[in-house]
C-alpha cells in the first residue's frame, strides 16, 4: 500500500511542477528573437552576392 502512495505522490508532484512551469509567461516569449525581429535581423546567412560586405 505504501508503494502506491509513494508512486502517486511523486507523480503528483511532478505533474504539479509541470503545470506551474507551463503556466509561466516567460515560456511564451523569446526575447532574443523579439530583439532580432525589431532590428530586422533574421539570423540566417545571406545568399552569395547579396551581402553588405561585397566589393
Amino acid at each position: 500500500m505504501i508503494d502506491y502512495f509513494a508512486l502517486a505522490m511523486t507523480h503528483g508532484l511532478i505533474l504539479l511542477a509541470l503545470i506551474r512551469i507551463a503556466g509561466k509567461a516567460e515560456l511564451d516569449r523569446e526575447p532574443e528573437l523579439d530583439r532580432d525581429r525589431k532590428f530586422g535581423r533574421s539570423g540566417r546567412a545571406s545568399p552569395q552576392g547579396q551581402g553588405a560586405d561585397d566589393a
